[in-house]
């Protein structure tokens, strides 16, 4: 008997190991290779023979993005002087593994240092001295803005600007919002009815325009009556095309394809849809086809004036880059990422886009601006110095999808009307 104990012991600390080494593997290559964070996730997942352990691996490399801004500030605290890569990455696993995971503190520091001794070059005694130092341990904060940030797991520079646009108490508000971690799901129209759809998402969480569903739940749904689409783009579309029938659209930056697909199920449009990638045009006309939708893909420069469209759409969409803080906790690397001075090149590109695509309105039709940002610099400000430079337009309205009151991401849409 008690040599089958010391069978299964040593089992369930190899399969242990294999789990937290997967963890570490995708965590490596996020802060260490530069890869993007899906990707990472991914190829780490592959490598495991039992599925069961997906679930606790996904969520304990979620987790270290979601937490890393107070994971770097305990590091920092904690040690004399910076640990190399390899070591910093295994110390936010074990300081993850130790104040969130559902495992006591010690075999917390346990696990991570077994790992630690399979990393090269890697000191299992400095982890472990560091993992246990961080039990009951409170950082100190040099300014208040620090604290916020630590806070709500946020870079200052950003914090910054939240606070600046929208107060301290609202700032908060809107990072600490939790949304829905299913999959939005809408349904096709002519391939399911109303009735059909509500029974499939009986179990569902279901939004005025779909549904939230996992895995399990969309299996429920019979193939080719839904598609995948988030709540805050859903609602985009529905904007952009309020109170327009039809006519000619021109969707200047439509990869991959989704918002594009819903306008034609919304009215009796003929839709151009553009990108400067050759492949992701093969995406759009793939994903177009797979719902019955009749969509032109062309290849086109959306900051870069094309005579052909000259004056030829009744709408007109501009849906730009931006810097995605809407999306922030769906979207890790944005805040892995992105820099503060980013967004002056990318407010340069939005105006650039939108004066070529201002040209390409017919009289009375209606041009639409968005982004997936919700920092004023990328919305108003853009709005205000569009009309000042272009008095030709108006603004018929502006609305903004906010995190903490629209349960979904932050999303912004200007619409204006050339006269």
């Amino acid at each position: 008997m008690e040599n089958n104990k010391n069978s299964s012991a040593r089992g369930a600390a190899y399969a242990d190991k294999q789990i937290d080494r997967a963890v570490y593997d995708a965590l490596y290559d996020v802060f260490c290779e530069g890869a993007y964070c899906a990707r990472a996730i991914t190829a780490a997942l592959k490598k495991l023979k039992d599925a069961r352990s997906h679930p606790f691996v996904t969520s304990a490399f979620y987790g270290v993005l979601d937490k890393n801004i107070r994971l770097e500030k305990l590091i920092s605290e904690l040690c004399d002087r910076p640990p190399q890569k390899n070591a910093e990455v295994l110390l936010k696993m074990g300081l993850y593994y130790v104040a969130y995971a559902d495992m006591p503190d010690y075999a917390a520091v346990n696990r991570t240092v077994e790992l630690s001794k399979s990393i090269g070059g890697v000191y299992s005694g400095f982890i472990n001295a560091v993992l246990k130092k961080s039990i009951g341990f409170s950082p100190r904060f040099k300014s208040m803005l620090e604290k916020f940030s630590y806070d709500h797991c946020t870079p200052e520079w950003l914090c910054k600007l939240l606070i600046s646009d929208y107060s301290e108490t609202r700032a908060a508000r809107i990072l600490d919002a939790e949304l829905p971690s299913e999959t939005h799901i809408r349904p096709v129209k002519g391939r399911i009815s109303k009735e059909q759809f509500a029974a499939a998402a009986r179990l569902c969480k279901r939004t005025e325009y779909g549904c939230y569903c996992d895995k399990t739940a969309l299996e429920k749904f019979p193939s080719g009556t839904y598609a995948v689409q988030s709540l805050s783009s859903v609602k985009a579309v529905r904007k952009y095309a309020d109170g327009i029938v039809g006519g000619r659209a021109l969707d200047l930056c439509a990869a991959p394809g989704g918002k594009s697909v819903y306008l034609y199920e919304l009215g009796d449009f003929k839709i151009t849809a553009c990108d400067i990638y050759p492949h992701k045009l093969d995406l759009m006309r793939g994903y177009a086809k797979k719902y019955g939708a009749k969509i032109d893909a062309k290849l086109n420069d959306a900051t870069v004036y094309n005579k052909e469209f000259d004056g030829a759409f009744d709408l007109v969409i501009a849906d730009c880059p931006c810097s995605g803080t809407g999306t922030l906790r769906a979207k890790p690397d944005i805040l892995l990422r992105r820099k503060p001075s980013d967004l002056s090149a990318l407010n340069r590109l939005q105006t650039k886009i939108l004066d070529a695509a201002c040209k390409y309105i017919k009289r009375d039709g209606v041009l639409c601006y968005s982004t997936c940002s919700i920092l004023k610099c990328e919305n108003e400000s853009i709005t205000q110095g569009f009309i000042a430079d272009h008095p030709e337009f108006s603004v018929i309205d502006e609305t903004k999808f906010m995190p903490d009151t629209d349960g979904c991401d932050g999303f912004y849409i200007a619409r204006f009307k050339r006269s």
